[in-house]
Formats: C-alpha cells, sequence, structure tokens
C-alpha cells in the first residue's frame, strides 16, 4: 500500500493534475481595469466625465466572467457623483488581447474647493478551475486625483457652473389673449450644459401691481449626451391679471460661471410687457337682452352670476391677504432676538428657509439655507462647504452638518436628521457671540461661545 501511494505521489510530480496550471490572478489576472478623467483641475461645481474600461488580457481564459464593477466613491472632499446611462458591453473573443469588454462613465462635480481623492475602482470576476470550482478574484485600478479650483468672487445665492445656459417661456394660448381674473398657463424652461436638472435653482417668475404668478411643482429631466449630462426644469406658472390694462413681466436672470471662457455671465429671459383685457360681462348683455324681451326671470340670473363673479374675486384676493400675513409673521418669527435692525432682516430669509426645508426633509434646500446664512454671518470670508462650516461652528451643530453633508454627497446611502438639525440649531445658537460681524472667528472658536440664534423666541404677535 505504500508502494502505490509514493508511486501515485510520483506520477502528480511528473503528470500534474489537469487545471493545477491554472492562471494566477495576482500575477496574470485576465482582466484589466483603466481609468479616464476629463479634467483633473476643475472648477468648483463644474462637471467632470470619469470613465471606467474594462479590458480582457490575454491570460484571461474562456469560463472568465465579470461579475460585477463597483460604483467610484470618494475617500476626501465632497463631490456629488452621477453614473451617465447604461454600461457599454462589448463582445470579445476569448484569446483577444486587451479587448474592451465593458466601459461605464460617470459624471462628478466638486462642491467645494480643494482636493479630491477617489477610491479605486474594483472589478470582481469569476474564474474557472479544477472542473466546476470557481475563485472570486478582486483587480482594482489606481487612486485618482482632483484639485477643484474656487470661482473667483461668486455672487450670493446659489450659482452654476455650465457650458451654456438658455432660459425660454411659452404660453398655453397666444398672451394677447390675457384676460383679467381666467388664469393664462405660462410654461418657464431652463437648459443647461453640465449640470444636472435637480442643481437647477428655482425659477421665480415675480409679480406685480396687476397681476400673480401661482407656480406648480418643477418637472426634472436629465439628457446624457457624448459631452454628459443636460439639465432641464420645466416650471408651469399660471398668470392671473387683476383687471385690465398693462401687465409688464419682470426679466429673469441666472448667474453661472462659463467653464469653457472662464467667466462669469448672465443669462437673461427679457421683460415682457402684455395688455390684460378686461374682464367679460356676460351679465350686461344678458341683462339689456332681457330688459329688451321684458324677461324678469333673465334679468334675475344675470344679476345672480354678476355678484358671484364679485363674490369669487373678493374671496380670491381675502384668501391672498391672509396667505400674505401668514408669511410675514413666520419671517418675523425667524429673526435674531437683537436682530431689530438691519443685521436681523437680512438674516430672517435663509433662517427662515431652514426651518422649512427641516420640516420638510429637503436636504437640498437645508444645505442653501445654511450657506446663505453662513455668508451673511462670514462676510469677511464665508464658507463655501457644509464640512467647513461644521468645522468652524463646532459642537452641536458639527455632527448635524457633517451627517447633511453625507446625505448629499456619499455614495453610500446616507440618512440626516431634520429634528436634530433643528435642535442642534436651537441648542448652540441662542445669542451672539463676541467675535464681531463681518470677521471670520478662529478655527473652533464657537466651540462654547454663544451665536445669534437661528429660532428666537417668537413675539406676542405670532400667537
Amino acid at each position: 500500500m505504500n508502494r502505490r501511494r509514493r508511486l501515485a505521489a510520483l506520477a502528480l510530480v511528473v503528470f500534474p493534475w489537469p487545471g493545477a496550471a491554472a492562471q494566477d490572478p495576482a500575477v496574470d489576472p485576465p482582466f484589466v481595469v483603466r481609468t479616464e478623467l476629463s479634467e483633473r483641475r476643475p472648477w468648483e461645481r463644474s462637471q467632470v466625465l470619469y470613465t471606467v474600461r474594462v479590458y480582457r488580457s490575454a491570460g484571461a481564459s474562456r469560463a472568465d466572467r465579470i461579475r460585477d464593477v463597483d460604483e467610484p466613491a470618494l475617500l476626501s472632499g465632497e463631490a456629488l457623483i452621477q453614473r451617465l446611462g447604461n454600461a457599454r458591453e462589448h463582445t470579445a473573443r476569448p484569446r483577444d488581447s486587451d479587448s474592451l469588454v465593458l466601459e461605464r462613465r460617470y459624471a462628478i462635480f466638486p462642491q467645494s474647493a480643494g482636493e479630491l481623492l477617489l477610491l479605486p475602482v474594483s472589478l470582481q470576476w469569476i474564474g474557472g478551475e479544477f472542473g466546476f470550482r470557481t475563485r472570486r478574484f478582486v483587480a482594482e485600478a489606481a487612486p485618482e486625483r482632483l484639485v477643484a479650483r474656487a470661482v473667483p468672487s461668486p455672487p450670493p445665492g446659489r450659482w452654476l457652473a455650465a457650458r451654456s445656459v438658455r432660459i425660454w417661456d411659452e404660453f398655453e394660448r397666444p398672451p394677447e389673449a390675457l384676460i383679467a381674473g381666467e388664469p393664462l398657463i405660462r410654461l418657464l424652461g431652463v437648459r443647461i450644459e453640465g449640470q444636472p436638472a435637480r442643481q437647477i435653482p428655482e425659477i421665480d417668475p415675480g409679480d406685480g401691481p396687476n397681476f400673480r404668478h401661482f407656480i406648480e411643482r418643477a418637472e426634472f429631466e436629465d439628457q446624457i449626451t457624448v459631452g454628459g449630462v443636460v439639465g432641464v426644469r420645466r416650471q408651469r406658472a399660471a398668470l392671473l391679471a387683476l383687471g385690465g390694462g398693462e401687465v409688464a413681466l419682470p426679466a429673469i436672470r441666472i448667474h453661472w460661471w462659463n467653464t469653457l471662457r472662464e467667466r462669469w455671465e448672465t443669462t437673461e429671459l427679457p421683460r415682457r410687457v402684455l395688455q390684460a383685457q378686461g374682464p367679460p360681462a356676460p351679465a350686461v348683455a344678458r341683462t339689456a337682452a332681457t330688459r329688451a324681451e321684458g324677461g324678469a326671470l333673465n334679468e334675475w340670473l344675470a344679476g345672480l352670476f354678476a355678484a358671484g363673479w364679485f363674490l369669487t374675486a373678493a374671496a380670491w384676493w381675502i384668501s391672498h391677504r391672509i396667505l400674505a400675513a401668514r408669511r410675514r409673521r413666520r419671517e418675523l418669527g425667524t429673526r435674531f432676538a437683537a436682530g431689530s435692525g438691519d443685521a436681523g432682516q437680512r438674516r430672517a430669509k435663509p433662517l427662515a428657509a431652514l426651518a422649512a426645508a427641516c420640516r420638510q426633509d429637503d436636504a437640498r434646500a437645508a444645505e442653501a439655507a445654511l450657506l446663505a446664512w453662513a455668508r451673511q454671518y462670514f462676510e469677511a470670508s464665508p464658507p463655501r462647504s457644509l464640512g467647513e462650516l461644521a468645522e468652524r461652528c463646532g459642537e452641536p451643530l458639527s455632527d448635524p452638518c457633517r451627517r447633511l453633508s453625507a446625505a448629499l454627497y456619499s455614495a453610500q446611502s446616507a440618512h440626516w436628521d431634520p429634528g436634530q438639525l433643528m435642535r442642534a440649531a436651537r441648542a448652540g445658537l441662542r445669542a451672539r457671540g463676541g467675535t464681531a460681524r463681518g470677521s471670520a472667528p478662529p478655527r473652533g472658536a464657537w466651540r462654547g461661545s454663544a451665536l445669534p440664534p437661528l429660532w428666537p423666541k417668537p413675539s406676542s404677535d405670532d400667537g
């Protein structure tokens, strides 16, 4: 028996078992991952195209196949990553060397200036070895590094970095047919090359002394092109003329940074003047006809219709005034306790927007409100991102800010707590600190110090 075992071992050395000389993925991987960036020094909030390509090497066997390609993730920095369409798959012969098998494209939007590090893209495949047995390997591409440049002198409010911006408007019927008291649907649209649709700010058509706009929910569309993302935002608004005469629609402007020409530009929808006709008077015509015919019933109905029309207009006007009064009371409720002057009035709007965003669980609006408030408090050197704001403020506001940043820009699904953000703001920003307005406090100077309140005690007028 011992002699048979020695002979079997000798036979395996001389004639190895089929499959024992299979490829070693650490030495000769069957697939190779290569990445490409369209720009390594992009502008802040601009688009960077990131392409991942998988090639089949000469050492690949017939049984080797791709199982999955991981999504890119950030190691440091803040950025929005969006996949551009589906992966392009190619059929290649097993013996071809460096043949393209799979290609994916992504759009990366740095949200703050500074360095961004992308984790290496991992490829998982299954290789056939020893008959039906399989092994799973992971091959990684090299990490990528970006340095986002800060845009010089950004304007206040939300701005965009893009290649082109276009604004247009349309009416459901000819605008010459505008009649007082009858709504006319107006469609407002913005098309931006180099930004997703949800990054486009809200379009405010404005109101006037003789007309009102009632805005409906916006529609978003992302178009994938060879140059990346093209965002389109469409917004319907009901235009209502309050009376006959001239209706002057104000101009609509969007400030944006041209990444091709590297300069600030403003795209404008010009001012438009319409002529509204007076309200129709079918009741008057009916009254004259009934009087000529002597019909008392028709005259009574005509008066009833006229009274109903005036009552409807009066009810609409009263409800509009009530809503405006409530909105003013909410804005007054968000002023600073010592902010009865101009500074408190300027800061009331972003603070009210922050409270509304937390109530509606809107992470994007909460970020915009926090940065708008920070720009007013730190006039000399305002923070550009949530991470920088968290570092300056310290506890208890730093942790909710970082959670909000992770929910917006992390590749993994992260959750932010609006209630925690509101509680932290109430606890940490009660009264003004010793730092002079307009100067940036040193890093960590806010920790344990009193700051201007985001939510002061409501006045007696608020009820």
